[in-house]
């Protein structure tokens, strides 16, 4: 007798023992071994939380029935997890690492030209984009399905480049630095309007489905597999579109504070001195 669906909740290894394993290593870094890597530094109260539920919603996402409904019946579920990791996962661990975690770990002589070049904001797209545009070719994607070692490899991979994706806007290292305002806004433009389109035009006005798996799977949701697969496609741009706007306004509206703090400082008073701005 087949489990039902809601009950379908992961504790396969591979994904239990790494997260663990990533946890383990972020709090001894900000927990016993602080005061080696950066003495006479607090505890990071607020970014453990957020590193936190960074990890526990990388469970939901990765270990909750929402898994099996992907990997079994809908592609639209994929995208789901994708979207998830994607947009909400990868920018909560950036958040969630002080500069001094990051900078023996990335800026060591060995790693330090990768990291340059992954930080890169052209290279960062593009690194994105075609690795979300590979594996959605129907003979890896299924093929990742059929194979957990190949299914395990995407999602891990899946994370890394979507951490590198934020990394122009959300770098907390001055050494790989950010986009100055303007560019993190045409660059958030970019990855999730132009360099998605071939990918979503692909998937959603298709004429026939193209994952053998959706199509041999009993209907759940969607009358066809080819009702999914637009949903997919759908999902993919409009939800980037949605995502990414926030992180648009949120640049602009420190753009433009910081525009109007520096035109406000410069301007000289009636004795002819410079007014002070609270905390410039």
């Amino acid at each position: 007798m087949q489990m039902p669906l809601y009950l379908g909740w992961q504790l396969d290894p591979v994904l239990i023992g790494s997260l663990l394993a990533v946890t383990v290593a972020y709090f001894a870094a900000i927990g016993p071994l602080r005061q080696r890597i950066a003495p006479r530094t607090k505890f990071p109260v607020a970014r453990a939380l957020l590193f936190s539920f960074a990890i526990v919603l990388t469970y939901l996402i990765e270990g909750s029935p929402l898994h099996d409904l992907a990997e079994r019946y809908l592609f639209s579920a994929h995208m789901v997890q994708h979207l998830a990791i994607s947009y909400f996962c990868a920018p909560l661990f950036i958040w969630a690492m002080p500069d001094w975690v990051l900078r023996p770990l990335l800026l060591n002589r060995r790693i330090k030209p990768i990291a340059k070049f992954f930080s890169n904001a052209v290279v960062a797209a593009l690194t994105y984009t075609l690795f979300l545009s590979i594996w959605h070719f129907p003979a890896i994607y299924d093929a990742g399905l059929r194979n957990s070692s190949l299914h395990h490899t995407q999602h891990i991979l899946f994370m890394i480049v979507a951490l590198i994706s934020w990394w122009p806007v959300m770098s907390p290292l001055p050494e790989l630095p950010r986009l100055g305002y303007g560019m993190q806004i045409i660059y958030l433009f970019v990855v999730s309007t132009v360099l998605q389109i071939p990918l979503f035009g692909i998937i959603t006005f298709a004429n026939e489905p193209f994952y053998q798996t959706y199509i041999n799977a009993p209907r759940v949701l969607f009358d066809t597999a080819l009702d999914d697969q637009w949903m997919a496609g759908i999902l993919m741009k409009v939800m980037a579109m949605i995502l990414y706007a926030i992180p648009i306004i949120i640049i602009f509206n420190r753009w433009y504070n910081e525009s109007q703090k520096q035109t406000f400082a410069a301007k000289p008073n009636a004795e002819g001195k410079r007014l002070e701005v609270r905390g410039y």
